[in-house]
C-alpha cells in the first residue's frame, strides 16, 4: 500500500543521514536548531511511529505519552537500528481499523480530548509530521555539515514533489 511504501521510504532517507553522521555530530547541539541536536529530531519522529505502532495493537494512541528517550536521540547506531525495525513492521500492516486517539492540548486541563481516528489516517499523519521534521533537520544539515548527501527528496512534502514535477513537465 501506498502509505507503508512511502513510510519505508521516508524512514530509509534518514538512516541514509545516520549512517553519515558521526556519532558527535548526531548529538551535537546547534545553534541553527535551537540547541537541540539532529538525534533529538530523529527521536521525536521514531517515538510517534513506535506509538503509532503500539495504537495498531492496543486500539488508543496518545502522542503525548512519548518517552523522550535521551539514549535513542544520542545513540545513532540504536536510531538507525530503530529505524530499521520500523520499516520492517510498517509494511506488515494488512488493513486499516479503528482507532481511538488522546491528545492534550491545554496546560490547565489534565483531560485529554478523544478523537475518533482509524490506523491509516495515523499513518499518514506520521508521514506528514516526519517529512516537517526531516525538513528541520535538512536546514541544520545544509548549515552545519554540508559535506552530507542529502536525498532530492528530503523533507519535501509528497504533493509538493509531484506538483514541482507536474509543472516542470507542462512546460
Amino acid at each position: 500500500m501506498q502509505l507503508q511504501k512511502i513510510s519505508v521510504d521516508i524512514l530509509g532517507q534518514i538512516v541514509s543521514i545516520c549512517n553519515q553522521l558521526t556519532d558527535d555530530d548526531f548529538r551535537k547541539p546547534l545553534k541553527v536548531l535551537s540547541n537541540n541536536s539532529i538525534g533529538k529530531h530523529i527521536r521525536h519522529i521514531i517515538e510517534f511511529y513506535d506509538l503509532m505502532m503500539i495504537g495498531n495493537e492496543t486500539g488508543a494512541v496518545n502522542y503525548d505519552n512519548r518517552s523522550h528517550d535521551k539514549v535513542l536521540e544520542e545513540n545513532r547506531v540504536m536510531a538507525i537500528e530503530k529505524l530499521n525495525a520500523l520499516g520492517i513492521e510498517i509494511p506488515r500492516f494488512e488493513k486499516d481499523q479503528s482507532l481511538q486517539m488522546s491528545a492534550n492540548y491545554s496546560i490547565d486541563e489534565e483531560q485529554p480530548i478523544e478523537i475518533s481516528t482509524t490506523l491509516y489516517r495515523e499513518l499518514q499523519y506520521n508521514i506528514e509530521h516526519a517529512v516537517h521534521h526531516m525538513a528541520i533537520i535538512k536546514i541544520a544539515l545544509l548549515n552545519e555539515f554540508p559535506e552530507i548527501q542529502i536525498a532530492q527528496g528530503f523533507g519535501i512534502a509528497y504533493s509538493t514533489i509531484k506538483y514541482q514535477r507536474d509543472t516542470e513537465c507542462a512546460q
